[in-house]
């Protein structure tokens, strides 16, 4: 690129970077730290309000399967009978 050409193009080049800049188009490493802050002081507020902890999603979570354990034994008990009442027919 030779200076004619850049010439030429400069008022361009200037609007669009003055654009970029005024728009805020670009995240600023600045600007993303301080909404890191942000999010991780929002989270610290509200983790006993809105957020569950990790223990009692583990306990609800084993409850859950504890009880789909007895619901699959329980099918394959009818299953079994079923089976067992054809049989016999």
């Amino acid at each position: 690129m030779n200076i004619e050409q850049l010439e030429q193009y400069a008022p361009y080049i200037v609007i669009i970077v003055l654009f970029i800049i005024q728009n805020n188009i670009f995240v600023r490493p600045e600007a993303l730290e301080r909404k890191h802050r942000e999010i991780l002081k929002e989270v610290e507020d509200n983790v006993e309000s809105k957020y569950v902890e990790i223990n009692a999603y583990k306990e609800f979570q084993n409850h859950i399967y504890s009880k789909l354990d007895e619901v699959k034994e329980q099918n394959d008990e009818i299953k079994a009978l079923l089976m067992k009442r054809r049989k016999d027919d």
